[in-house]
C-alpha cells in the first residue's frame, strides 16, 4: 500500500514535469517569461526522482505474511527474514519474496471437486494384514517464518507439488502398514491419524514447513471385507439371540421350580396341620368316646325317626349308660 502511495506521487511529480514542459513551450512561442513552467517542471522531476527510488525501495510486510531478501550482487539469501511492517531495500540489489504464513490446506480425495486434484485422487494403500482400503486426507500446514529463506531457496513457489503431496501420499501408506483393518474399520482414525503426523511433520519441518494437522476425510473398505464384517455381525446377533432364548428358558424353569416348591411346602403345610387336628381330634375321642357317636347324629336329618343297622355294628349309645342316667332322674 505504501509502495502504491508512493507510485502515485512519482507519476504526479512526471505529470507535473510535462506540464511544465508545456508551459515553457508556449512562454517561448509567444516570447513571455517561461518561469513558471520551469519552476514546475524543477519540482516535478524532483518529485520523480525521490519517489519512483522510494516506491521501489519500501516493502511492506504484512501480519500474514514474511519476508525473504536475496542479494543479486551475491546470489545469497539473508538469514534475517523481513518482519511485518515496512522495509527499505536497495532497489536494483535486493529482491524480496513475500510468502504467506497463514494456514494452508492440502486435500486428496476420491470425490471429484473436491480435492486439489482434479478427478479421482484417494490414496489407495495395504493394511498390516493386507486389506485394502481407500483415504480421503487433508493436511492443513503453514510456512515457518523463522525458515522461510528454506523454501526460498529449496521450492520457490513449488512446495505443495514438489513436497506436500508426495509427503501426504508417502507417509500415509507407510502408517497403514502399522495397523489391521479391524482397528480402523469401526471409524477411530485418531491413531492413525497421529501416526500420519509422526511421519509428515518431520519430513516438512526441514524443509521449512510446520504441520497444524492432519484429517482423515473418509475411510472405503473393500466389497469383500465388508461382506465378510456385515457375515459376522449378523452371526454375532444370532448368537446373542440364541444366549437370551437360553437365559429366558433358564428363567422359566427356575420359575417353575420355585413354583412347585411352593406347591410342595403348602401340601406339607396341609398335611402337618390336618395331622395336627387329627391328633386333637383322637385326644378328645379318647377323653369322650360318645363324642363320635353325637356328631354322627347331628349329621343325621330332622325327618329320620329309624335307623336300620347291621346285627354286628356296635350301638350308636351306650345303652347302659342311658338306663342308668333314666334310673337316677
Amino acid at each position: 500500500m505504501i509502495s502504491l502511495f508512493f507510485i502515485i506521487i512519482a507519476l504526479a511529480g512526471l505529470a507535473g514535469m510535462g506540464f511544465g514542459i508545456f508551459l515553457i513551450v508556449q512562454a517561448v512561442q509567444n516570447n513571455d517569461p517561461a518561469r513558471q513552467g520551469v519552476t514546475i517542471t524543477i519540482i516535478g522531476s524532483a518529485v520523480a526522482i525521490v519517489f519512483f527510488p522510494l516506491s521501489a525501495g519500501i516493502v511492506e510486510i504484512e501480519p500474514d505474511e514474511v519476508g525473504v531478501v536475496f542479494n543479486v550482487l551475491s546470489g545469497e539469501l539473508s538469514e534475517e527474514p523481513l518482519e511485518p511492517g515496512l522495509h527499505l531495500i536497495i532497489p536494483g540489489v535486493q529482491d524480496v519474496t513475500i510468502y504467506s504464513t497463514a494456514q494452508q490446506e492440502y486435500t486428496v480425495s476420491g470425490v471429484v471437486g473436491e480435492g486439489a486434484v482434479e478427478g479421482d485422487d484417494a490414496i489407495t494403500a495395504l493394511t498390516q494384514d493386507g486389506q485394502q482400503v481407500r483415504l480421503d486426507v487433508t493436511i492443513i500446514y503453514r510456512i515457518d517464518s523463522n525458515n522461510a529463506d528454506v523454501v526460498r531457496e529449496n521450492w520457490r513457489g513449488n512446495w505443495e507439488n514438489g513436497l506436500i503431496r508426495p509427503a501426504l501420499r508417502n507417509q500415509t501408506r507407510a502408517a497403514l502398514t502399522q495397523f489391521r483393518v479391524e482397528e480402523i474399520y469401526g471409524g477411530e482414525h485418531g491413531q492413525l491419524e497421529n501416526a500420519i503426523e509422526e511421519g509428515i511433520r518431520e519430513l516438512i519441518a526441514e524443509e521449512g514447513f510446520v504441520l497444524s494437522n492432519v484429517l482423515i476425510r473418509n475411510i472405503e473398505f473393500s466389497e469383500q471385507y465388508v461382506a465378510s464384517i456385515e457375515q459376522k455381525q449378523v452371526a454375532q446377533q444370532e448368537a446373542l439371540e440364541a444366549e437370551f432364548r437360553v437365559r429366558e428358558r433358564q428363567q422359566e424353569a427356575e420359575q417353575a421350580r420355585a413354583l412347585a416348591q411352593g406347591d410342595a411346602d403348602a401340601a406339607r403345610i396341609r398335611a402337618e396341620g390336618e395331622a395336627a387336628a387329627l391328633e386333637l381330634i383322637n385326644e378328645q375321642l379318647s377323653q369322650n368316646p360318645a363324642l363320635i357317636q353325637w356328631r354322627y347324629i347331628e349329621t343325621l336329618g330332622d325327618d329320620v325317626e329309624l335307623i336300620v343297622i347291621p346285627s354286628n355294628s356296635p350301638f350308636l349309645f351306650d345303652l347302659e349308660s342311658l338306663v342308668q342316667q333314666s334310673g337316677a332322674e
